[in-house]
């Protein structure tokens, strides 16, 4: 009896590691232009956005249909088998029900399906954790529960926006907290509480809070052990470049770097940054 990890597109884990350790991710659909593609399989991220900044029209994202999950878990799975789906939060995206619906219709698997209440690496984190635990507990599935468990308790997401139009515009950031967008000079740094954006603090540029997510870092650092590093960008490879200098030099361990795709990516807006650490 084999499991089998289930994933999608918000994860951001490279792709190096998604074969590693051979890892099923199910994309988001997107909507541009009249046109209808999956994540990162028509277009390239920075291809997507390029076009993006030319446009007039804002594209719109959804999660892989209920039907698509059957196929998945059905293709890459025989009967017997438990299937580990671990899936955007479900405060942000409605990936988490569509997945458990689709456990309905395969019985003959052992369908498990967890809400990360996290989202980029914060999420993929969670699944390289039940891929290692599977490797090492061989197969132990409720160890490797546990152990997701347990990273998910002791996830730091940290997003540092342009703006928060976006984010209010799609839903994920209640329209209260986007008045702060209008305040002149103001940026805004997001955490994820419960599965769900909030304000986490608001500087006056983009440099200050840069320092101000790896002054809190180093503090975390001093309290605990991290045992892993993230940085997602939303088209913004030298700035991610910048805050992993800035990092290396209180850390000394890996520092990931993931380029977020539009299912996040559209919420956050371009030149977003995330750190991500547990």
């Amino acid at each position: 009896m084999a499991t089998v990890i289930v994933t999608d597109s918000s994860a951001h884990i490279p792709d190096d590691l998604v074969k590693e350790h051979d890892i099923t991710v199910v994309p988001f659909h997107i909507h541009f232009e009249g046109e209808d593609f999956l994540e990162g399989e028509k277009y390239k991220h920075s291809e997507f956005y390029h076009r993006l900044k030319n446009s007039r029209e804002f594209p719109t994202t959804s999660q892989p249909s209920v039907g698509e999950f059957i196929k998945v878990f059905a293709a890459k799975s025989n009967p017997g088998d438990n299937i580990l789906g671990i899936f955007i939060s479900s405060a942000l995206s409605g990936t988490v029900q569509s997945a458990r619906t689709a456990a309905e219709y395969v019985k003959d698997r052992n369908v498990i399906i967890i809400d990360s209440l996290s989202a980029t690496l914060g999420l993929g984190f969670q699944v390289l954790k039940a891929c290692e635990s599977l490797k090492k507990a061989k197969e132990n599935v409720l160890q490797c529960i546990e152990e997701i468990n347990v990273v998910r308790e002791k996830i730091k997401l940290f997003f540092l926006v342009d703006n928060l139009e976006n984010l209010v515009r799609s839903g994920r950031l209640p329209k209260a907290l986007g008045v702060i967008g209008d305040w002149l000079g103001i940026r805004p740094i997001l955490t994820v509480r419960e599965g769900r954006l909030a304000l986490y603090g608001k500087v006056r540029c983009k440099r200050k809070g840069l320092q101000r997510l790896v002054s809190d870092f180093e503090k975390a650092a001093k309290k605990a052990i991290i045992e892993r590093v993230g940085i997602a960008h939303v088209n913004a490879a030298g700035e991610a470049e910048s805050l992993r200098q800035m990092l290396a030099r209180v850390y000394s361990g890996t520092i990931m770097i993931a380029e977020a795709g539009p299912a996040v990516g559209l919420h956050i807006g371009s030149g977003g940054l995330a750190l991500i650490y547990y």
